[in-house]
């Protein structure tokens, strides 16, 4: 199952985007176009329906309606997300849609409300999910969703059980390292690697060594001298990676994960990701510490990864990188540009339906780098070699 379109207004950068989503997808854009925000409206689904999540819970770990809703909107100030599934057969099967605003002020307290909630099966043709504020005038229900209820979505248990299991990863390798100096989040989950290894531990240990096995192949493709990686834990019971090099010593020198590079770190953390669930999967900026050799093959590892997969597993990459585009496997189907339109927000484009971006694959042996990546340069940025008043 995947999601096949999606569909957003007043969503943080963006005043309206809709936008088709193929298996495997690239959002590039400049900095600060709402790339991330694109990724996070797929998140906030997600912590709705997850264990302890509820629509409060998601619109609060956003610091309310006020700041998640385009700075752009106007008269209709509603925000909308609205997503088309697809199924194994890869035909559209569930179609939903959340509009929610706000109520309160002053003494009383600012709360999310539901304005419109759909739920469609599209190959039955049932409706799961019909309600509108007019037609159902208890603002206290209307503070929760139906698909964050456990019973009332029994009955469309296999859509709920796709957002609760989808997954985000931006992995930064100093929380990996040191997880004690940071503090730890009191709301939501951690998506930055804090508690990669309690994740990580917690798996049966079948799965576990597998996993493990297969990403050691992998490194040391990339990883020079890298021989074995085992996870081991500590005299304070603590897991860590730890990786053995070859060297003059015999028996080669050991290291754990507090000593690795970021780029391996990232790259465990990668793979992991990968092999780790078969729901969409959204990832941020995977080529950051990598060596632009390996950020080319990125793209095909990510394909290897779905198809070892008993049901093709969604891959969403956010990425300023030319090298991960500069790849004849890439589609202009799966790349979608996310540019500013002035004080308006941002919109969204897929490049496949961009005429100059057509015309100029098709004019000779380019790839889609080539084709989008000038196009998200800041207009401005030569002015920086310019400053002088520092």
């Amino acid at each position: 199952m995947r999601i096949s379109k999606i569909k957003l207004v007043n969503w943080k950068n963006f005043k309206r985007a809709e936008v088709d989503l193929e298996y495997r997808v690239f959002l590039v854009g400049p900095n600060a176009c709402g790339k991330s925000n694109f990724l996070d409206a797929i998140r906030f689904l997600r912590d709705i329906v997850r264990q302890g999540g509820s629509l409060q819970e998601a619109v609060q770990l956003r610091d309310g309606v006020s700041t998640i809703r385009c700075t752009a909107a106007r008269k209709n100030s509603d925000v909308t997300i609205g997503i088309v599934l697809n199924d194994i057969d890869d035909k559209p099967e569930w179609e939903y849609e959340l509009s929610f605003n706000q109520t309160g002020g002053g003494i009383t307290d600012l709360r999310a409300i539901v304005k419109r909630e759909y739920l469609r099966n599209l190959k039955t043709g049932r409706t799961f999910i019909d309600r509108k504020r007019d037609r159902e005038p208890n603002d206290y229900l209307l503070g929760f969703t139906h698909i964050e209820q456990a019973t009332i979505n029994k009955d469309f248990q296999s859509f709920v059980e796709f957002l609760n299991e989808i997954s985000y990863l931006h992995l930064i390798p100093q929380l990996i390292r040191e997880p004690s100096s940071f503090l730890k989040a009191t709301k939501g989950e951690d998506y930055y690697g804090r508690d990669f290894f309690d994740r990580i531990s917690k798996l049966n240990l079948k799965t576990r060594n597998s996993y493990i096995r297969k990403i050691e192949k992998l490194l040391q493709i990339v990883v020079p001298q890298l021989e074995k990686l085992v996870l081991i834990t500590d005299e304070k019971g603590i897991p860590h990676f730890e990786a053995n090099f070859s060297q003059w010593r015999p028996h080669g020198a050991k290291q754990i994960e507090k000593h690795f590079s970021d780029g391996t770190l990232r790259l465990i953390g990668l793979f992991w990701a990968l092999l780790d669930g078969n729901k969409t999967l959204l990832l941020e900026e995977p080529e950051l510490s990598l060596h632009s050799a390996v950020i080319s093959q990125l793209p095909d590892v990510i394909y290897q990864f779905q198809k070892r997969k008993n049901t093709r597993r969604q891959v969403i990459v956010t990425t300023h990188s030319y090298d991960l585009l500069n790849n004849k496997g890439i589609s202009p189907e799966e790349v979608i540009l996310v540019e500013p339109e002035g004080k308006e927000g941002s919109i969204v484009h897929l490049s496949a339906k961009l005429p100059e971006i057509k015309a100029l694959l098709q004019s000779g042996n380019l790839s889609i780098a080539d084709a989008v990546i000038h196009r998200t340069a800041p207009a401005d940025a030569h002015q920086l070699s310019l400053f002088n008043e520092l």
